[in-house]
């Protein structure tokens, strides 16, 4: 039935007005989404010719169904009309955070199309402590009936918003739930990342040549044509179903691969998409995942830095070089490139994110997002090599920046821009375990300043030593307390 007042109150429901993921602090410069996410969900309101009566359906206004004076919302009368649910399984992994802009924006404006009744968010969790069980909310996921066969009259759409860079995507083990969605249901996956730089991620698309058994069916019963048998007019011989594999296409989040896609599913044509082929659950059993480095083997500074120099874009890099200067969480490093790289895109964030350059530091920062918690920090010595390829000047405006926006929110940033300037007259705050990741960043930045300046060298090594101090007391007290 048609969204009721009631219903937008529901968990895991998403009104138009909400976001999925917190914005800018008020007062904040707000980092654009991609424009090609945007544009690309107009392609959706194709799927209208499955249900040609939801073509003209309204959603109601909160208050569209509300009695004055009465308890509460009054539900409008069942209806057996089809209805179409969009369910958004949005990866929440920390390298996503430089897409979070461009998820709000497609999910709101998916809640604007007429053709989807209701839109659920359902959030994955990718980090590389997941385990199978961890990766959804699983009383979310039952309700939705996501892994349960759908009345004929209540289709779903699944979409799964990700850059695929996560453990869940890495070691498979998403696998389980994809099949079993892709089963019963219209399942695709939204990639951030364009189409050159998936192979940086865990999804190895294919391109196929596909078509539907009828139009709007599950991933299940879609056929695959062998290449020798298609036809450039889009007829085939000998199509077939792949029963050993389950098959999900994979797309770009813009206007004309969704286009594409809603051709497949509102006709009987082949259509050519890039596929991800998921085994079998006998054959995914058997796929061991490639260990990781052994610690003797991670990169020195220097050549870390280089590798990324070489492979990143320019823009990316110099954003790295940026937010070297800074304490970093998704908004403060937005806030920088909004400000001081505008010609930055969110795939030159992300790029950073994925670099290897970064540790994360926040255990619950996946969760609570905060914009006043310092939630990545450089590898050792990352930081420090970075600064030294900065321009002076360009640091001190990442300092100025921090100042203005972030001090109201942190303290112990308040006065930063004073104490860089004239680091022999101005003392930092004193050192707690609060203040200790912030002034671990400040110590670094007047030390890359110090170069042709006594006070600021004098200051960065007054500002280390009591760094050093307190972190032995710290570990005295751990020791001596188990």
């Amino acid at each position: 039935m048609p969204i009721t007042p009631s219903q937008l109150c529901v968990p895991g429901h998403l009104a138009a007005s909400q976001k999925i993921f917190a914005p800018a602090p008020e007062g904040w410069p707000s980092s654009l989404p991609l424009p090609a996410a945007e544009a690309s969900v107009s392609a959706l309101y194709a799927l209208s010719q499955l249900h040609p009566e939801l073509a003209d359906f309204c959603k109601p206004t909160p208050d569209a169904y509300a009695i004055p004076s009465a308890p509460g919302p009054v539900c409008p009368p069942t209806s057996d009309l089809p209805v179409r649910e969009l369910i958004l399984v949005v990866d929440t992994g920390l390298s996503m955070s430089a897409w979070y802009p461009t998820v709000n924006a497609f999910a709101a404006c998916a809640c604007e199309l007429p053709i989807f009744n209701d839109v659920h968010i359902v959030k994955l969790r990718s980090q590389p402590s997941s385990t199978h069980p961890d990766l959804l909310d699983r009383p979310a996921v039952n309700k939705l009936g996501l892994g349960h066969p759908a009345p004929p009259h209540r289709q779903k759409t699944i979409f799964i918003i990700t850059d695929a860079v996560g453990a869940a995507w890495k070691r498979g083990l998403i696998w389980d739930d994809l099949r079993a969605w892709a089963q019963n249901h219209t399942v695709a996956i939204l990639h951030v990342l364009p189409h050159h730089d998936w192979y940086l991620s865990g999804i190895h698309a294919r391109p196929h040549q596909l078509r539907t058994r009828e139009p709007g069916c599950p991933n299940s019963a879609l056929e695959v044509a062998p290449p020798e048998t298609a036809q450039p007019n889009g007829e085939s011989t000998g199509l077939e179903q792949d029963r050993h594999k389950v098959l999900v296409p994979v797309l770009e989040i813009r206007k004309r691969w969704l286009d594409q896609w809603v051709r497949l599913m509102t006709s009987r044509l082949l259509v050519h998409q890039q596929v991800l082929e998921i085994p079998p659950p006998s054959a995914a059993a058997g796929l061991v995942p490639a260990p990781s480095p052994a610690p003797d083997a991670v990169a020195a500074p220097e050549q870390s830095i280089a590798a990324f120099r070489t492979a990143a874009s320019e823009n990316a890099f110099s954003l790295a070089v940026l937010l070297a200067a800074a304490p970093l969480n998704r908004h403060i490093m937005q806030l920088v490139a909004a400000e001081l790289l505008p010609a930055a895109s969110p795939g030159d964030l992300a790029a950073v994110l994925t670099s290897g350059l970064l540790i994360t530091v926040e255990n619950g920062a996946e969760h609570s997002d905060p914009h006043d918690q310092v939630v990545f920090d450089f590898t050792p010595g990352v930081r420090e090599k970075l600064l030294s390829l900065g321009e002076s000047t360009k640091t001190r405006r990442v300092v100025t920046l921090l100042d203005h926006y972030l001090s109201p929110h942190v303290p112990t940033v308040r006065g930063i821009t004073q104490r860089v300037k004239n680091p022999a007259t101005v003392f930092p705050p004193s050192i707690t375990s609060e203040t200790l990741p912030y002034l671990r960043v400040e110590c670094a930045v007047l030390t890359a300043l110090s170069g042709a300046s006594t006070p600021h060298r004098e200051a960065a090594e007054r500002l280390r030593t009591k760094i050093d101090e307190f972190e032995t007391d710290r570990r005295r007290v751990a020791a001596a307390n188990p």
